[in-house]
């Protein structure tokens, strides 16, 4: 039978390999082969361009695992509008049935979502780290989030995009179960033996498919990447949510009458950016080059700067060139900032002074003088004195004399 759009959709990933006999299948649905709307879609069966149309699973699945839908069409559509955000109809059942059927057989995932839309209304697996993977999915296929998370003006090249997806697995390596379930806030969150069960339902069974991208967010953890791909996450003091306690199943009588409706989230404020004078962006031989005022760095910034996190320097009010903002994502980028005092860079492991800046710096173009020194918290840099301009600090140690014409300029 054709499928409908925002029929209800029960996902089922199998652990791999799993021998899966049809009549096993069947008891463990509770006789759904009785339903005439309810259509089985073996999706490994099928062009794979049909699957990444339908829900996309890949990286996620890996070799050997099976993927079966069950298509659910005696409700379609579950709503008046495909831009109605909440999908009333109460989900309980299918949240139960599919716990249920994850008991029963070697499920590596399971999850109930709508079809045609995005997100998960329930979510339940064996382990955390699985949580975590199939929310990263929309990171791993997205042609303009990089590697580290970051969302580029253009698309990303070939071999950025492979280097994306072979780093898929090891972000998994990142967090352990107690950071993965600790980041999950507003949402319904338990445990039936090895099963983590997650959900955004409502007390009466509705859906708010706004809350699926909320929970989507907290289990991926963009923010929570490592410079180094699989290299362990930085700590955060937090503790996983608490079970609930189970809610009695609704196929053992009627569903209690729908509580008075939910109110609308309240909508998240938008994050008012600093005050303060833009960066002004120059070009050194190809290098995108931050130029800051003094109002503009100090040593919060210079560590992004080491991390490479640009998105925590550049603001939007300062109105970098997509082109550029690609660039500087993909190649990295330099940075002059103005300095006041010489002990804010150290020679030797020591705060440098001015007799020993005044024995040891070299002559630049016109009565420049410059010095390699360590600026805290990011690493080599050059410190230059600019007749009638003052003191500056660059990270383009091999380029002083063209750190003083811009200076100048």
């Amino acid at each position: 039978m054709p499928l409908a759009v925002d029929s209800l959709v029960t996902d089922l990933m199998f652990k791999a390999n799993a021998q899966i006999e049809q009549q096993q299948l069947l008891d463990a649905f509770g006789g759904l082969e009785q339903n005439p709307d309810v259509t089985m879609l073996d999706v490994d069966r099928l062009d794979p361009r049909m699957e990444m149309e339908l829900s996309p699973s890949m990286p996620f699945r890996r070799r050997g695992e099976r993927r079966l839908l069950i298509i659910d069409g005696s409700k379609a559509p579950m709503r008046e509008s495909p831009e109605d955000p909440i999908v009333p109809v109460d989900l309980r059942p299918a949240k139960e049935q599919l716990i249920s059927i994850a008991e029963k057989l070697p499920i590596r995932l399971g999850r109930i979502f709508a079809l045609g839309s995005w997100g998960d209304a329930v979510l339940v697996a064996r382990t955390a780290r699985d949580l975590r993977g199939v929310c990263l999915i929309p990171w791993a296929l997205d042609p303009q989030v990089d590697q580290d998370g970051k969302r580029r003006a253009s698309q990303l090249s070939q071999q950025e995009f492979e280097a994306k997806l072979m780093a898929f697995e090891k972000r998994l390596d990142e967090l352990d179960e107690k950071e993965i379930l600790a980041s999950l806030k507003g949402v319904s969150f338990e445990r039936r033996g090895e099963l983590l069960i997650v959900d955004v339902l409502e007390q009466d069974g509705t859906w708010d498919l706004r809350r699926s991208l909320a929970l989507e967010t907290q289990l991926a953890a963009l923010d929570r990447f490592s410079m180094i791909p699989g290299a362990p996450s930085a700590p955060r003091v937090a503790e996983p949510p608490k079970a609930e306690k189970p809610r009695a199943s609704t196929q053992q009588g009627p569903a209690p009458a729908p509580s008075a409706a939910a109110p609308a989230p309240a909508p998240v404020p938008v994050k008012e950016e600093p005050k303060g004078p833009p960066l002004r962006f120059v070009d050194v031989d190809g290098r995108v080059v931050l130029v800051f005022p003094a109002e503009r760095f100090d040593l919060d910034v210079a560590a992004a700067l080491g991390k490479k996190d640009w998105d925590a320097v550049v603001r939007r009010s300062d109105n970098l060139p997509g082109a550029s903002r690609d660039k500087l994502q993909r190649d990295g980028g330099g940075w002059i900032a103005p300095l006041e005092f010489l002990s804010e860079v150290f020679v030797d492991g020591k705060p440098l002074t001015k007799p020993h800046f005044e024995q040891h710096a070299k002559a630049v173009d016109g009565g420049v003088r410059a010095l390699e020194v360590h600026f805290p918290r990011f690493g080599p840099a050059v410190l230059l004195d600019v007749p009638g301009k003052g003191r500056f600090v660059s990270s383009l140690v091999e380029h002083a004399g063209k750190v003083a014409e811009l200076v100048r300029g």
